[in-house]
């Protein structure tokens, strides 16, 4: 009798475990021995696999759960997704605290799995891109067309600084297409679309006596973030700044610092008198400086000065005659000859050469993706300025992704960017709102700037299809006859 009793027992806890790991484990192993598959493989998806031949951090996978919000009529709001997916390395060039690391950690949670590592530069995350170290990444859309195109001699100049070209040799010529195929080896990353802004920023002391940009060629030290290094020479070379003057201002290289934190540090000691960055204006460590030491912005844009004005010392009575002299009589009206000179000098005195509008013109000869920004200061804590705007200006940021990744994670990828471009920048602004200094934002992820970057960067095969299906690529055939 008791053993009937411990064999009911035994009989009765089998198949409760036989339940309840049916849907998990049994199941799976069915369908994949009546589909010939090999049993182990279907309890995953079987998406490692397609990456056993990329890098090591491929054929890992990790358990990602998404909500996907669509934006179709007479569906659900919110469909929940659980999948394994292999990680993919997200390179931050601008450091902690920066706006592309605050993106890569919603990216993390709500887009794709990713891993995050810093960088020092666009450029540095360009050649980890060829050596297949990183993945995934936000490139200024000026460097990486100019890389693209090679046709850039700062460029060409920076990298042959970096690897320890002697260009004084003739075979190292800068026009050499042979130290060119060194210098620019082929790109292996693939475009998904525009994403957000950065701007560019001179700072000083609240007390310092730089008031224009022009001012720092007066024995001034001016500290460059690494990444920004190569926005600085050129805005400096548009600026018509000497490359002897350039490489006193830099100290031959050596204010150039890898970090924003041992930038900032050295600026609140005041070892610099300046310094120099791109990036957003809601990056964390911008912020923390601007609320630690009372700061002021240099306007980038050249702007007119009081003296612009051309002389107005012309503005008298040709015939030097002047009332209220004490003559006896009044001076004879002037000949209508004498009239339409007068007025044609009073006219060119008047004019004013437009300064900035020349400038700016004159800037795209350096810059072919950069636009003239106004930002505005009240986003910032308290600064020394007595104007609210800075004139400035602006490059846009390009998600890219390795070549290799197949398309249809790249599809994946393309399709949670495109639904989550609101979410992601308003997601950002709740989280690091800062009453104080209304830093909200409202010029990154727009959806119909997704692909309206320069034509020689390559837009991914997987993206290509998403965007057809959203109508941001469409194609049309020419019906008409040719005689």
């Amino acid at each position: 009798m008791e053993l009937t009793q411990n064999n009911l027992v035994i009989c009765f806890l089998s198949l409760m475990i036989i339940i309840f790991s049916y849907n998990d484990y049994i199941k799976p192993m069915i369908v994949n021995i009546v589909q010939g598959k090999n049993i182990i493989n279907g309890i995953s998806e079987g998406f490692t696999s397609q990456y056993s031949s990329l890098s090591p951090s491929l054929s890992n996978t990790v358990q990602f759960d998404t909500n996907t919000y669509t934006r179709d009529a007479n569906k659900p709001i919110i469909i929940n997704n659980h999948i394994s997916l292999p990680i993919l390395t997200y390179a931050n060039p601008s450091g902690n605290g920066s706006y592309s690391d605050l993106i890569g950690t919603y990216f993390r949670r709500h887009i794709y799995p990713v891993q995050q590592i810093n960088t020092q530069s666009n450029i540095e995350t360009l050649y980890k891109f060829i050596n297949n170290e990183i993945d995934i990444a936000f490139i200024s859309e000026e460097i990486l067309a100019r890389f693209i195109k090679r046709d850039c001699k700062y460029m060409s100049r920076i990298l042959a600084d970096i690897f320890e070209v002697d260009t004084t040799i003739p075979e190292n010529n800068l026009d050499n297409p042979l130290l060119l195929d060194r210098l620019y080896p082929e790109l292996n990353i693939e475009a998904i679309g525009v994403g957000f802004n950065m701007d560019f920023y001179l700072i000083v002391n609240n007390f310092s006596n730089i008031i224009e940009f022009m001012d720092i060629i007066k024995g001034k030290a001016i500290g460059i973030l690494a990444d920004s290094y190569y926005f600085f020479m050129k805005l400096c070379m548009a600026y018509n700044i000497s490359m002897d003057i350039f490489k006193n201002i830099t100290n031959n290289s050596e204010n150039i610092e890898t970090t924003f934190e041992t930038l900032s540090e050295k600026f609140i000691q005041n070892k610099y008198d300046a310094i120099f960055i791109v990036c957003h204006p809601k990056n964390l460590q911008l912020l923390k400086l601007s609320k630690n030491k009372k700061l002021r912005y240099i306007h980038i844009q050249k702007r007119a000065k009081i003296d612009s004005r051309n002389n107005l010392n012309n503005l008298q009575n040709l015939n030097n005659t002047q009332q209220g002299t004490g003559s006896a009589t009044p001076p004879p009206p002037p000949s209508g000859n004498t009239q339409a000179i007068y007025s044609q000098l009073v006219m060119d005195d008047l004019k004013t050469i437009n300064i900035r509008e020349d400038f700016n013109s004159n800037i795209k000869k350096y810059f072919q993706h950069i636009v003239p920004r106004a930002v505005d200061l009240n986003k910032f804590h308290k600064s020394g300025n007595t104007y609210s705007y800075l004139d400035t200006y602006s490059t846009r940021m390009i998600l890219v992704i390795r070549k290799g990744i197949p398309n249809e994670r790249v599809s994946y990828i393309t399709h949670n960017y495109i639904d989550h471009l609101e979410k992601l920048r308003d997601n950002i602004d709740r989280e690091y709102f800062d009453i104080t200094i209304n830093n909200f934002s409202s010029l990154e992820f727009i959806y119909n700037e997704l692909i309206s970057f320069d034509k020689v960067i390559p837009l991914a095969d997987g993206a290509k299809k998403i965007y057809k299906d959203e109508g941001l690529i469409y194609y049309s055939e020419d019906a008409r006859c040719k005689l």
